[in-house]
Order: structure tokens, then sequence, then C-alpha cells
């Protein structure tokens, strides 16, 4: 496989990640958050969704350990995603660099890619890892800068985060319909809203609905 052909399999992934990044760089100067952090969160953490999450909670003084088990909590599942591409990453080149940048894009293409040269497979997994990588980055300091260069009002622009979240919930809903969880996910919502201080709202509501999966699991 060619360069050309890698690049193509990569353009759905621009353009997803360019403008989220794009977002990204606006919310993160809105909330005066510098350039060089949104940048460097972009570089080294690479985490989507969970990018804003973090300079949101940042912004309103959640602490370094809530932050931290929030954002490995919504990427739980990059550990099965490592679990289900043991076969394919086994003797791949930069592997290291392979695994850190793997994402839900691109695990869904290289779940559908059928290489068996490890050499080919190493060259289409190495670079299509980059150019999302690098979409992602370009994308945020696009914002950073645009977000700068920008006079308008983007007072509210930090509920991206949520509505980021309302769309995802969405679509694994209609994936599978399971009224029993979404049902529990909103009743522990409210009684985090309800009863818990708000420091550690989002972290004690997720606990809970984990809680709540753990004993009832066989009948969800």
């Amino acid at each position: 496989m060619k360069f050309a052909d890698v690049f193509k399999l990569s353009i759905p992934v621009f353009m997803g990640y360019f403008p989220l990044g794009i977002a990204f760089g606006i919310l993160a100067n809105t909330l005066n958050v510098s350039t060089f952090i949104a940048v460097a969160l972009s570089a080294l953490a690479y985490g989507g969704a969970a990018q804003f999450m973090m300079i949101s909670l940042f912004s309103v003084g959640t602490s370094f350990f809530e932050v931290f088990i929030v954002s490995y909590l919504v990427n739980l599942r990059h550990t099965f995603y490592a679990l289900s591409l043991l076969k394919e990453y086994k003797g791949l080149k930069f592997r290291l660099f392979n695994i850190a940048t793997l994402t839900d894009e691109t695990f869904a293409i290289f779940k559908s890619l059928k290489i068996s040269d490890l050499n080919e497979r190493s060259y289409v997994f190495t670079w299509l890892n980059f150019l999302s990588w690098l979409y992602w980055l370009s994308g945020t300091i696009f914002g950073c800068v645009a977000g700068n260069l920008i006079t308008i009002d983007m007072s509210g622009l930090e509920f991206s985060l949520t509505a980021l979240f309302i769309v995802i919930v969405i679509e694994m809903f209609k994936n599978e319909r399971n009224f029993k969880v979404l049902g529990a996910a909103v009743l522990f919502g409210i009684l985090g809203v309800m009863l818990l201080p708000t420091k550690i709202l989002l972290v004690g509501s997720m606990g809970l609905c984990l809680l709540f999966l753990t004993a009832f699991k066989d009948r969800l």
C-alpha cells in the first residue's frame, strides 16, 4: 500500500479531527487556557473528548486526582481496543507510538484492514496514526490562533462538551436501545446534582452508575 492510499484512508478522520481540534483550540482560548497548554494537551494527551472535559473541569477548580479518574474512565474503552488488536500489533514497528496514538476511528479502520505482511502493516498503521494525530494537533493550533483573532462573544462555547456527550449517548442508544441503563444514568445524574458537592459531582455520579451496573449486570 502506497502513502497515497493511506492518505485516502485518513480523509474521513481528517473531516472529524480537524474541525473538532479547532473547536478545542477556541474553547481553550475562551476559558483563558494558554496556547502552549492547549497545544501540549493535544500533542501529548491526544484525548479527543477527554480534552474538552479536562479543560472544562480545570476551569471550575476540579482537582488533578478527580480529572485523572474521570479521564481514565472516559478512555477505558481503549484498554479493550488494545486487547482486540494484540494480534495485529505483534511485531509491529514503532509499537509504542502506535499504542499511544490509537483512537476510535483508527481502531475501526485497522479492524477492517486485512494486511498479512508485517512490514506493510507497520507502514500503514504508523502513517495513519501519525496523520490522525497531526490533523488533531493542526486543528488545535488553528483554533488557538483563530480564538485570539475572533472578537465575537463566545460565551457558552464550553457547552460543546455537554453537547458532544449527548450526541455520543444518542448514537450509543440508537445502536442498543437499553432503557434500563439509560434510565439509571439519568437517575444517578439527577441524584448527583441534588446530593453531591460540585467538585465530586461527576466522579460520584459515575461511581454510582458503576456500582449499579456491577450489581445488576445480569439483569440489564
